[in-house]
C-alpha cells in the first residue's frame, strides 16, 4: 500500500481467505469440532423428528381410542334403548294378555285323558248304571247275578241239516283208439306233412289189419300219431259222458264193449275205436 491508499476488494477477500487459510493451519482441530457439531445437529433434527412422528402416532392412537369408546357408547345406549321399548312392549302385551289362556289347554288335556281311561274300560263299573237293562226287571238281573259264575251256557243243540241232493252217477266209458293226424289237423306235429286224403288212407289200411284179427295194441304202436300212444297201447282209460269230442263220443256210445268202430272223423285226424267199457 503505498501513499496510503486504500486497498480494493480482492485485495481484502484475498486477505480474509489467506487469514482463514492460516487459522486452519493453525488450529486443525477447528473443523474436526466443527464437523461433530453438524452431527450432533443432525442427531439432533433425527431425534426431533421421531419425536415428532411418535407424538403423531399416540396422538392418532389416543384418537382411534376415543372413537372407540364412543362408538361403545352409541351401542350401549341404542342397547339400552332397544331393551326399553321391549320392556314398554311386553309391559303393553302383559296387559291386554287374558288372564285366562290357559284353560282350553287344561279342558283339552282333561278329555284326552277321560278318552283314554274309557279306551281301558276304567269307566265300565262306575257307569254300568246307565246300561239299558234286560227285559224281567231288576228280579232277573239280581237272579242272574247270584248265579255262580263258573256256570256255562247251555249249547244250542245243533239243527239237522237238509240231506244234500244226490246227484245221479255220471255214466262212464273205456276206450282204446289209434289215430292218424294230417298237416293242418287239430295239434298236429310239425313231422306231420301228410295230406288230409293220406291220412285218411292210412287209418283205413289200419283198420284193415284189425278187421283182418291183427292184435290192436300191435297196430295202435304201428300207426296212431298220438304221443305214447304206442306206450299204452291207445288205452284212454275211463271217462264219463260228455269229456271227448262230440264225434268221438257219438261213435263211443254207439259201439258195444269189444267192438270196433269204423273211421272216425275229428279236428285231430282219423279215429279208430275199441271200445273197453
Amino acid at each position: 500500500m503505498n501513499g496510503g491508499a486504500k486497498p480494493s476488494l480482492e485485495e481484502v477477500i484475498m486477505s480474509k481467505e489467506t487469514k482463514t487459510q492460516r487459522k486452519a493451519e493453525e488450529d486443525p482441530e477447528l473443523d474436526k469440532k466443527r464437523a461433530e457439531d453438524e452431527e450432533e445437529d443432525e442427531d439432533e433434527a433425527e431425534e426431533g423428528a421421531e419425536g415428532e412422528s411418535e407424538e403423531e402416532e399416540e396422538d392418532e392412537d389416543d384418537e382411534e381410542d376415543e372413537d372407540e369408546e364412543d362408538d361403545e357408547e352409541d351401542e350401549d345406549e341404542a342397547e339400552d334403548e332397544h331393551a326399553k321399548h321391549q320392556g314398554q312392549d311386553a309391559a303393553a302385551h302383559g296387559d291386554d294378555e287374558d288372564p285366562y289362556w290357559w284353560t282350553p289347554h287344561v279342558v283339552l288335556a282333561v278329555l284326552v285323558l277321560i278318552g283314554i281311561l274309557g279306551f281301558f274300560g276304567m269307566f265300565n263299573k262306575p257307569l254300568g248304571f246307565l246300561a239299558a237293562k234286560p227285559q224281567g226287571g231288576a228280579a232277573h238281573t239280581e237272579t242272574a247275578s247270584t248265579q255262580p259264575a263258573t256256570q256255562a251256557t247251555p249249547a244250542t243243540p245243533p239243527r239237522p241239516t237238509a240231506p244234500a241232493q244226490q246227484q245221479p252217477p255220471r255214466e262212464m266209458f273205456g276206450a282204446k283208439h289209434f289215430l292218424v293226424m294230417y298237416k293242418g289237423s287239430m295239434r298236429a306235429p310239425a313231422n306231420i306233412t301228410r295230406t288230409k286224403e293220406e291220412a285218411k288212407a292210412r287209418a283205413e289200411e289200419g283198420l284193415k289189419k284189425v278187421k283182418d284179427g291183427g292184435k290192436f295194441e300191435t297196430i295202435v304202436g304201428e300207426y296212431s300219431d298220438e304221443p305214447n300212444a304206442g306206450a299204452r297201447g291207445g288205452d284212454l282209460g275211463l271217462f264219463p259222458k260228455g269229456a271227448m269230442v262230440g264225434p268221438f263220443q257219438e261213435a263211443v256210445e254207439k259201439l258195444k264193449v269189444n267192438e270196433v268202430s269204423g273211421l272216425v272223423e275229428t279236428p285231430f285226424g282219423y279215429h279208430v275205436i275199441l271200445r273197453t267199457k
